[in-house]
């Protein structure tokens, strides 16, 4: 399966740049962290003669969720922390929230359900704010 495709999307009515500046603030107001971050500029473009978009995988957590989670069963780490793909396009941004039961067509361990579910909406209404102030539509 596509990762595009196994998550929600939001475009953003704003460069990369200042995109992934909104997106971090919105995160952190939202009381997640980014446990990591990996420039996929390089890996997203196939031709290496055309200049790539820049492209962005943050990992998304919140550390209290993911304790639940590991404590309620540890084969729940796998499952955390949450992709976040940003693509740049142009004047705008591209935002998918990958979910990892349908990229991997899984079922979340009992104790990662709940956790998992509480953790994708917060970064879904953290992105849902982004797009809100830049002024684009949901896909």
């Amino acid at each position: 399966m596509n990762a595009l495709a196994a998550g929600q999307s939001y475009a953003i009515a704003v460069r990369f740049d200042k995109a992934l500046k909104l997106i971090r603030s919105a995160l952190t107001q939202w009381e997640l962290g980014i446990a990591g971050e990996f420039d996929s500029t390089a890996v997203s473009n196939g031709d290496p003669e055309e200049e790539a978009e820049r492209s962005r995988i943050l990992l998304v957590d919140c550390p209290l969720l993911v304790f639940e989670a590991l404590a309620l069963d540890r084969a729940s780490g796998v499952f955390f922390p949450l992709h976040v793909l940003v693509d740049a396009d142009g004047d705008q941004t591209k935002v998918s929230m990958v979910n990892p039961t349908e990229l991997f067509d899984v079922r979340l361990p009992l104790g990662a359900a709940d956790p998992m579910e509480r953790l994708q909406g917060r970064v879904a209404l953290a992105l849902e704010s982004v797009r809100q102030r830049s002024g684009a539509n949901n896909n």
